[in-house]
């Protein structure tokens, strides 16, 4: 964390040097073209022997130069404006990257009542959720890891059961927190299931208590994932 914060200060005093030098080459260029343009109107002024066609390119020549330094002046103004703004940003970091990431669900769930119930609820919650009822299709997004977190039901379409899809989904991404949710409690599947190791358990839920302690379970999810990632 240290090494991160040090490298975000001297990033900014990089900016802060560059806001400052641009700011400065703005001044001293408006400067310049202040004084040439009232150089030409007093050599103008004063005559000095110019015919009335010198004098009218001397007079058009410190117009153009005036009309020039308008946009560095304004580049001068606009560079003082964005400054401090400058030095308030700070690029993106993996950590920010990493808390969007771990924000997907992939809900996979032959049951389109249940899977509709548990997008809405999560969504409402903040999270990107994807949807599916096939087995293969979940597993292919395991394989291409783009989903940290995923709620499996109890049946899908393909004849597969859960504690299957669990181990194979295992094997293509050891760091994926799978929640099982599932009314089988039986001995056989408690078993498989520790064995393969998911990250919680939850029984359907049927009201609004068992809806929020689904939402901790994947908080919780959501937490333990970030040492993962970083």
């Amino acid at each position: 964390m240290r090494k991160k914060g040090c490298w975000e200060n001297h990033n900014q005093l990089r900016i802060k040097e560059s806001m400052m030098n641009r700011k400065s080459i703005y001044r001293l260029l408006v400067v310049v073209m202040a004084l040439s343009t009232a150089g030409i109107f007093i050599l103008s002024d004063l005559g000095l022997g110019l015919t009335p066609l010198t004098k009218f390119f001397v007079i058009f020549s410190g117009l153009i130069i005036g009309m020039q330094s308008i946009p560095a002046f304004i580049g001068m103004l606009s560079g003082a404006a964005t400054r401090e703004l400058s030095l308030v940003k700070t690029p993106p970091t993996k950590t920010g990257d990493n808390n969007m990431k771990a924000r997907k669900i992939l809900i996979a769930d032959k049951d389109r009542a249940a899977r509709e119930k548990l997008a809405e609820l999560f969504e409402n919650s903040h999270f990107e959720v994807e949807t599916t009822a096939s087995a293969a299709y979940a597993i292919a997004k395991i394989v291409q890891k783009n989903e940290p977190i995923v709620i499996l039901g109890d049946s899908f379409e393909e004849k597969i059961a859960s504690v299957d899809v669990i181990a194979l989904m295992r094997k293509c991404n050891k760091d994926l927190r799978i929640i099982l949710v599932s009314d089988d409690s039986s001995l056989e599947t408690l078993r498989r299931i520790r064995e393969d190791g998911i990250f919680f358990h939850a029984l359907r839920p049927h009201n609004q208590e068992d809806n929020e302690e689904l939402r901790s379970a994947v908080e919780c999810a959501v937490e333990s994932f970030q040492p993962a990632m970083n």
